[in-house]
């Protein structure tokens, strides 16, 4: 049975009216959790490359914490992150493997907003992609199946 267009525009209004009323669910659930005011700590994590260029990192995560609370945060795209907090002093911590862990105090006060850039030095630790014995399994598998194919195509001329 097809909806007609009167009755799509109704449940199309009902599912707002709903997710609104979840969403404002969710907010007062906050506050009673955390308490009246709070603020936001926002910036951008940068780091060095191999060629000592200052670049933005990508999928950092910045964790603020305190006494009471911990959150996380994750940079997206050019390095920026945001969070929101309650009111309070908190330690911010940049974390990011092949990175040396950097972390700065800051106060937050109700309706206030933060502004906390960092600038990520290299560990010098690579990194690895995989572990030893994989890869070398990979080039053997890889190496395998090239000769399969090359003697399965001797064999068809």
């Amino acid at each position: 049975m097809k909806l007609n267009g009167y009755f799509a525009i109704v449940a199309f209004t009902l599912a707002i009216l709903l997710l609104g009323t979840k969403v404002v669910g969710a907010q007062l659930q906050l506050q009673q959790s955390y308490g009246e005011g709070g603020g936001m700590i926002s910036g951008s994590v940068y780091g060095f490359n191999m060629y000592d260029e200052l670049e933005p990192i990508d999928w950092a995560s910045v964790h603020a914490q305190n006494s009471q609370y911990s959150f996380v945060s994750y940079t997206g795209g050019g390095g920026y992150y945001e969070m929101y907090v309650p009111a309070g002093t908190y330690n911010v911590t940049v974390v990011q493997p092949g990175y040396l862990a950097y972390s700065n105090a800051v106060a937050v006060a109700p309706g206030s907003a933060s502004t906390i850039n960092f600038y990520l030095e290299q560990s010098h630790v690579p990194v690895p992609e995989f572990p030893t014995g994989i890869a070398t399994g990979l080039m053997v598998l890889s190496l395998a199946s090239v000769l399969v194919a090359v003697r399965r195509t001797k064999r068809k001329r």
